[in-house]
């Protein structure tokens, strides 16, 4: 089974958390992590702590297992920059930055039936598709 962090500013990650459980009930494998109150070095070392494995010890031979999938918030962010930091060179690791709630209903629902890669195809094409104007 896939996991997925949700990184953000704030607790912006959680409460989308939370509503995706209010829809969904329960989700395994399903967290978030606020950067509030953490530099970018502890950052980088709790988002290496949820991936459960040292970064530099996974590599082509060793991808991680389960995959991971983290969402942030914002390119270029703290979030950001502690996430690619951690999966640069972590076969098994996709990020996918701003993450919005139509793209978190689509990783629980498609995550059991799909790779890393086809599933990261699918979450942003969703995430593109739930940004509409209303109204007009």
């Amino acid at each position: 089974m896939i996991r997925a962090l949700v990184m953000t500013h704030g607790q912006i990650g959680t409460e989308l958390v939370k509503v995706v459980e209010m829809i969904l009930g329960p989700i395994e494998g399903l967290d978030a992590m606020s950067n509030h109150g953490l530099s970018g070095d502890d950052l980088r070392v709790e988002a290496a702590a949820w991936i459960g494995s040292d970064p530099g010890l996974v590599d082509e031979s060793n991808p991680l297992d389960p995959p991971v999938l983290i969402f942030v918030d914002d390119f270029g962010g703290s979030c950001g920059t502690a996430a690619q930091f951690c999966c640069a060179q972590c076969p098994g690791a996709a990020i996918v930055a701003g993450v919005n709630l139509a793209m978190l209903l689509g990783f629980v629902t498609w995550r059991e039936d799909n790779d890393l890669d086809e599933l990261v195809r699918q979450i942003v094409q969703k995430g593109r598709e739930s940004i509409v104007r209303l109204g007009m």
